[in-house]
């Protein structure tokens, strides 16, 4: 069965619970406290244990800057969602690569001065700077999927 993504949009504001999922409620605070961000975010299994990940773009001035937001990614399990990785300077759209890496999916996200690029996932997580990383091709843009966009994109 084909994993499909759960989008998740809304503007934090100190709201008791800002999703319909308290693992990830309880995540969001653990993150961020009281100063909880706009963010756009996304459940998706990215390394196949059946149990999806969460993907935050949290936005604001705190979380961007010229070049792009911070991209979290909360590593899924039954009870809870844990950091995983950090990502900076992050453009949308966040897309999911057929292709994994070291048992967790690829993601392809765009990189201000660097175009669409692939973010691996290693041991620590996915890596902090994406305009380091390798382009991505046109054939891993086409087998993609994507995630989140910005509300204005087609």
């Amino acid at each position: 069965m084909r994993p499909y993504p759960l989008i998740l949009a809304g503007l934090l504001t100190g709201c008791a619970s800002v999703s319909n999922d308290t693992r990830l409620d309880d995540a969001l605070n653990e993150q961020f406290g009281s100063e909880l961000p706009r963010y756009q975010s996304a459940q998706y299994d990215l390394n196949g244990d059946g149990v999806n990940e969460a993907l935050i773009y949290a936005q604001g001035p705190d979380w961007c800057g010229s070049a792009g937001c911070t991209l979290f990614v909360l590593q899924g399990s039954e009870h809870a969602y844990t950091l995983r990785s950090k990502t900076t300077i992050v453009q949308l759209p966040l897309r999911v690569s057929a292709h994994s890496t070291d048992g967790w999916r690829d993601l392809i996200v765009h990189a201000r001065g660097a175009g669409d690029v692939v973010l691996r996932a290693t041991d620590s997580g996915y890596p902090l700077n994406p305009s380091m990383q390798r382009p991505a091709t046109a054939a891993e843009l086409q087998s993609s999927e994507i995630l989140l966009k910005y509300p204005e994109d087609p």
